[in-house]
């Protein structure tokens, strides 16, 4: 059985991360036009083609599970969160990951850097065609708003930077090691990711707990906070290209926790002379009081 699955494995490797990526696309399609309650045919293409890839991670799932593969339960994870698929490890081991270009590679720190590196220009441009994005949006408001197709390729903009940013996030929260390390240091990313689904919310006006008013304006709130993440995004990226300033900031980190250990040295040493003080004193005293009984004897 472990050799079908290995070979199951090596052949479906491109094909599923083809489809994962597929996959995130026109979420990200679908999740933008339909936080805009778009009516357009953008929306429907986009549900369709979820539609019609979701069977190939339910069949890969029940393939696995048939085999009895080691890591057939992450499969079903997968079927949950398709996206979650892009960097799945390898069955047997998992210890390998399957990337375009590089084929299979062990998940090391050589890889990690190769992969980090192989994102930083990339997901610098993504993140400076935020600045355009936004600027049509604010000048053109009101073309915008009275054409729907306008609209559409709006969102569909947005949509294609949300992409970016969570297939980035997705590939290195998959072979990073320490992942909650990770998530905190990029809670950005994550905020900027999570935010938009947050707007889904607006489907329990359906069910009566909130009404219209109160949906548009949180929709309002989310996307405003979105817009702001993702310009504190560009920022944060921007800083981090320049070596000069980031050479300077960690000098100046370093010489803070320097004098912080200087701090702490001084008091540690204080309290030792305090210690070594008390000790004489209460020596001396037991001296002194054990002479007179010695002479009294």
């Amino acid at each position: 059985m472990n050799r079908y699955t290995k070979k199951v494995d090596q052949f479906a490797a491109a094909p599923m991360f083809c489809c994962s990526v597929l996959f995130l696309v026109f979420f990200a399609g679908t999740l933008h036009l339909f936080n805009l309650e778009s009516s357009g045919i953008a929306l429907d293409i986009c549900n369709w083609c979820l539609f019609l890839l979701y069977p190939c991670f339910v069949a890969e799932a029940v393939t696995h599970i048939a085999l009895g593969s080691p890591r057939w339960k992450f499969n079903l994870l997968y079927c949950l969160v398709p996206p979650l698929r892009i960097c799945a490890r390898d069955q047997m081991t998992g210890r390998a990951i399957w990337f375009p270009i590089l084929a299979w590679r062990e998940v090391n720190q050589a890889f990690l850097e190769r992969v980090r590196k192989s994102f930083s220009v990339p997901m610098l441009i993504m993140a400076l065609l935020v600045l355009p994005l936004f600027a049509v949006e604010h000048y053109w408001q009101k073309q915008i708003e009275a054409s729907p197709l306008l609209a559409d390729i709006t969102a569909l903009a947005t949509g294609l930077i949300w992409f970016a940013f969570t297939l980035e996030f997705i590939v290195m929260i998959s072979i990073e090691q320490k992942r909650v390390e990770y998530c905190r240091k990029h809670w950005i990313d994550l905020a900027v990711i999570c935010l938009p689904m947050v707007a889904f919310l607006r489907a329990f006006r359906m069910a009566g707990l909130l009404r219209s008013a109160r949906m548009f304006r949180l929709k309002s709130l989310v996307m405003k906070l979105y817009r702001a993440l993702l310009m504190l995004d560009v920022i944060n990226r921007l800083l981090q290209r320049n070596p000069e300033k980031r050479i300077t900031r960690l000098e100046s980190l370093l010489q803070e926790k320097e004098r912080e250990i200087e701090e702490i040295k001084s008091e540690i040493a204080m309290l030792s002379d305090r210690i070594n003080i008390n000790s004489l004193s209460v020596c001396g005293s037991t001296i002194q009081d054990d002479t007179p009984q010695k002479r009294a004897a």
